[in-house]
């Protein structure tokens, strides 16, 4: 088969793979749609040596269509459209059997530790595949994981109806986040800060009821002045590295004063800084920083806000690449183009 494989740090070209054996319980997916992630990037920067062996085959935001069926799967036939969970758990350690199973001491992802969506064909356990309804593109597949990063997102800071946000940083997770919070959290505030005036103004059309340029405004100073000096319930840190602004401090610690006295931080970034926080101002306001991995069973979720309609990948997916474009994909993502947002490539165009 076809497939985008990443030889080297920096150096992903299209070429050819064995295609995948399926195991009795594996579904065999024809590729359809994968989207390049932050963490795709991350790896394809050389960041993750100690997990991804070269050659990879890289692409853990994928859906495609059923080829074959091992003989113990079940409730999936051949030509059913499906998404894949990427997250595989052992189930036996002490963080899987109280429920994360997204922070299994021995995760591995399809994608990431396992050939996943830049090739062709994918060899997935069935129990980790959802059908995709025919109402979402295929295109938009690679959304769902995104879309349940949100949900899991939100679950961590248990973020309720009625509450104040503040979404730190408006790429691929931030956008993702905000369009999940405006369109099934009801909140009464949405606070979305950024450098980019294009993923600003992305976010507007999202929902967002204020955006702050950080470039142009301090965005604590805004947080403050948009809440009355009281501060958000809740701050969304999504930035992972970031650029430094003349005067500013890092996101996080931007965060822990953005929030209300008893209020809660999630960050979700994988940003390699380290991020100076004023701890007397987290334990004065006796609050909570979250962090947050990958998602947790929240695909369903997802998939069926999708089929009705109720989000809004459209504008979100901002380019549409063949395969055998991967390298030009990922050159455009790396030099983070400000009209670029999301980015997902056609596996059968090579």
């Amino acid at each position: 088969m076809k497939a985008g494989i990443l030889y080297n740090d920096r150096d992903i070209r299209l070429g050819n793979a064995p295609e995948p054996r399926v195991r009795p319980e594996e579904v065999l997916v024809e590729t359809g749609y994968a989207g390049i992630c932050g963490t795709d990037l991350h790896i394809y920067r050389g960041e993750f040596h100690s997990r991804v062996k070269f050659p990879a085959i890289q692409g853990h935001e994928f859906g495609g269509i059923v080829r074959e069926v091992g003989k113990d799967a079940r409730d999936f036939r051949v030509g059913d459209r499906v998404v894949v969970d990427p997250i595989i758990s052992c189930h036996s350690c002490p963080a899987c059997l109280s429920g994360h199973i997204n922070a299994c001491r021995t995760l591995k992802l399809l994608g990431v530790d396992l050939d996943g969506g830049f090739g062709q064909y994918v060899a997935a356990p069935a129990s980790h595949l959802y059908p995709l309804p025919d109402s979402v593109p295929m295109k938009y597949a690679p959304m769902v994981e995104m879309y349940g990063l949100g949900h899991h997102v939100l679950q961590r800071g248990q973020v309720h109806a009625g509450e104040s946000v503040a979404i730190l940083g408006a790429g691929k997770l931030g956008l993702s986040v905000l369009d999940v919070l405006c369109h099934s959290a009801s909140p009464a505030t949405t606070i979305v800060a950024d450098v980019q005036a294009f993923r600003l103004e992305t976010a507007k059309k999202l929902g967002a009821d204020f955006v702050v340029n950080i470039e142009h405004e301090d965005p604590v100073a805004r947080v403050m002045e948009i809440t009355q000096g009281v501060g958000v319930d809740c701050v969304i840190e999504c930035v992972g590295h970031y650029h430094e602004v003349a005067g500013q401090e890092s996101p996080l610690a931007q965060a822990v004063k953005m929030i209300r006295t008893a209020g809660r931080v999630v960050t979700c970034g994988l940003g390699e800084q380290l991020s100076p926080v004023h701890f007397k101002t987290l334990v004065i306001k006796e609050a909570e920083i979250i962090a947050s991995r990958v998602t947790c069973g929240e695909f369903p979720r997802a998939i069926r806000l999708m089929s009705k309609g109720l989000l809004h990948p459209e504008l979100l997916v901002t380019e549409e690449l063949p395969l055998r474009d991967i390298a030009t994909a990922f050159a455009k993502v790396d030099r983070d183009d400000p009209c670029t947002i999301k980015v997902v490539m056609d596996a059968q165009a090579v």
